[in-house]
């Protein structure tokens, strides 16, 4: 598996590759969520070089592989699982 590959097929499936969303406000290409102080929020980048490279530390850290459906559950937290497993599977394959 390509990893930068699959980070940019990701990207486009969460924000358009940073066009959209979190991806304008945040620098963050992915949805990516921190929890401080309990509450759910999106992580904040300085950069979308920096939020593409902590996808691939955490894809390669707690997912490993290309993903299957239940990756894109756990990913996705259950929203659009289908859609967007399709698109980054159709964007990897490309």
């Amino acid at each position: 598996m390509n990893i930068d590959k699959l980070a940019y097929c990701v990207a486009i499936a969460e924000t358009g590759d940073c066009t959209a969303g979190m991806g304008v406000t945040k620098n963050n290409c992915f949805g990516i969520m921190t929890w401080p102080n309990g509450r759910r929020t999106g992580k904040w980048y300085e950069s979308k070089e920096a939020s593409y490279e902590d996808f691939k530390r955490i894809w390669s850290t707690y997912y490993i592989g290309f993903p299957t459906y239940y990756m894109a559950d756990k990913w996705t937290g259950g929203d659009r699982i289908q859609t967007w497993l399709n698109t980054v599977t159709n964007c990897y394959y490309e």
